[in-house]
Parts: C-alpha cells; sequence; structure tokens
C-alpha cells in the first residue's frame, strides 16, 4: 500500500507541474490592457486596427522595459520599448514599439523622431516615427518618487525601403521605471 500513495503522490506532483509549466505564446487577449496609472508594466496598441500586445522576453529580461533617466544634463528622457517575441517551432515573430520622449513632462509631450519606432526583425526591418503625420503622446503620469511612468499614445510608422506605413493607435503604457 505505500507504494500506492507514492505512485498516487509523483502523479499528482508531475500533473501539477504540467499545469504550471505552460509554454509563453503570444499574448493576444484580443483586447487592450486598461489605460492605469499605477505603474501595473503593461503596454498595448492597434497596429492597423489589430490589437498588439507585448509578450516573450528580451534582452532586457522582459516584454517591457522603461527608464525614465535623469541624469541627462538640462533635460531628462523617457524610453518604453516593448516587444513580441514568440517563437514555436512553426512561428517566429519578433516585434518591438518603442516610445521616446525628451523632457517629458504630464500632458501633451512631442515624441522624439525614433528610427525604430517599430521593428520586425524577421522581415519588414525598421520603422521610423512618421513626423509628417499626426502623431501625439500624452503623459498621464510622471514619478520620479515612485517610478511610474502612463501614458497614451498615437502615430504613423514608416518604412521606406519597402514603402510600407503602419497606422499605431489606441496605445497605452503604464510602467514601471525603476531599474
Amino acid at each position: 500500500m505505500p507504494d500506492m500513495k507514492k505512485s498516487i503522490l509523483l502523479l499528482a506532483s508531475i500533473v501539477l507541474l504540467a499545469a504550471s509549466c505552460e509554454k509563453d505564446g503570444p499574448l493576444d487577449t484580443g483586447k487592450l490592457p486598461p489605460a492605469t496609472m499605477s505603474g501595473k508594466n503593461t503596454f498595448g496598441c492597434k497596429i492597423n486596427g489589430e490589437v498588439w500586445l507585448p509578450g516573450g522576453g528580451t534582452i532586457w529580461d522582459g516584454p517591457i522595459y522603461a527608464k525614465h533617466d535623469m541624469g541627462w544634463v538640462g533635460c531628462d528622457q523617457l524610453f518604453v520599448p516593448a516587444s513580441h517575441i514568440f517563437d514555436d517551432g512553426e512561428t517566429s515573430i519578433y516585434q518591438s514599439i518603442s516610445i521616446n520622449v525628451w523632457c517629458p513632462k504630464l500632458g501633451e509631450n512631442i515624441m522624439t523622431f525614433n528610427k525604430g519606432a517599430y521593428k520586425d526583425f524577421k522581415g519588414c526591418g525598421e520603422y521610423y516615427l512618421d513626423t509628417l503625420s499626426t502623431y501625439k503622446l500624452n503623459i498621464t503620469r510622471l514619478d520620479s518618487v515612485k517610478f511610474i511612468a502612463s501614458g497614451t499614445f498615437e502615430f504613423t510608422a514608416i518604412n521606406d525601403d519597402f514603402k510600407d506605413t503602419l497606422v499605431i493607435t489606441e496605445g497605452r503604457f503604464d510602467v514601471d521605471t525603476h531599474l
């Protein structure tokens, strides 16, 4: 009978372990995260009308990385890149979107011209901020004490090589900027 109990315990442990080790896939829930202001490390937008959410990992060990660097002379910088990395053996997705602004302040901001505003590492290359199209960045919270930056954004990204544009709308982020 003791062997039976050991077998049941072993089987139960394997089932629990398997349930807790789900493979990370794309974080496409079909809807954007809420526009919050509490440092929840969320990021999302629509690209040409389709929901885009970060997922997987990056060189910064996570799908979202943020830095509010106050060490620049005369002006600080807010940098919020997010990536979507997924490879299941059949599908490989390596994309990133980055928001970059010098001298960030609450309210409307001017996004910094950014050659890597959108990157697709598997085919379409780099897109940069199209400064001739409408683009907006509204910072709703910038807290250097609690290390929180939140805001909304929209812009058009352009790729000269492929004569292609992407329209990014309904963008939002709520990130912890503490390194």
